[in-house]
């Protein structure tokens, strides 16, 4: 029986790698500007917030230092250890508290949210579908699900501009291996929003995280300046098919 992808062996390289990565910052500024656009525009409505499978805490810290409460889990010890820390440092110990939970459990306490945040979650549970059905009923009427997910056309479209015809024409499953920070189930973006619709969830934003910096060469990724890459992506992400190639893609949806 597989498990779901715990991070506390590699907590040290992940941490590295998206607080110091280009790649990191712009699928961050990304997620928060859909989320002002689309959930947060009422400045005055202060929202309660399920920051599953929360990572490094710092979604649910923005989140906090907006006025929102914050319920920020993830499977990891070090994880929660990590952004328990960084909410007491911040002062924002009233407004956010930190629980060792995998994000089945996180969904089944019986609470309910205004929002629930899962970014690049799902595609390291062993069984990741079944995580979507858990979601309505922890969501408030008219509440709101933002979802990220690692985009498996990415990986096949990223084959084909590699030339590894075979991987193609075999039909893999483009998983990582357990010792590496490629996630070990890529997720079909049509499977999550056929699934939302099905559960009665209005998708609200659709779009690409990440739609052209994972395609430039390696010697040019750091020419770039943020606010340019920034600039072109925000042009071109929620566009098919610029966003159906994307290395993310970010789902907001209403709970009808």
């Amino acid at each position: 029986m597989g498990h779901d992808r715990n991070f506390d062996e590699i907590f040290d390289r992940f941490q590295s790698r998206i607080k110091t990565n280009k790649k990191g910052l712009l699928r961050e500024a990304l997620i928060r500007e859909d989320l002002l656009e689309v959930v947060l525009a009422d400045e005055g409505r202060k929202l309660k917030v399920l920051d599953s499978g929360c990572g490094l805490g710092d979604m649910g810290l923005w989140l906090a230092t907006k006025g929102h409460q914050v319920l920020a889990t993830d499977i990891s010890a070090r994880m929660v250890e990590h952004t328990r820390a960084q909410a007491e440092a911040l002062g924002l110990a009233d407004r956010m508290t930190a629980q060792q939970l995998p994000a089945q459990e996180a969904l089944q306490s019986g609470q309910t949210f205004d929002l629930i945040c899962i970014h690049a979650v799902m595609e390291w549970l062993h069984d990741p579908y079944a995580l979507l059905p858990l979601i309505p009923a922890s969501l408030n009427p008219g509440g709101y699900l933002s979802l990220t997910i690692y985009n498996r056309h990415r990986s096949v479209f990223n084959s084909l501009i590699k030339g590894d015809f075979k991987r193609i024409l075999n039909g893999e499953d483009y998983a990582g291996s357990s010792n590496t920070m490629t996630p070990p189930n890529p997720i079909e973006p049509e499977r999550v929003r056929d699934a939302l619709e099905s559960l009665h969830m209005k998708i609200e934003l659709h779009a690409g995280l990440r739609c052209f910096y994972d395609y430039f060469p390696h010697k040019g990724k750091d020419v770039h300046e943020l606010e340019d890459l920034l600039t072109l992506e925000r042009r071109y992400r929620k566009l098919s098919p610029y966003r159906d190639f994307a290395r993310y893609v970010h789902f907001i949806a209403r709970k009808d």
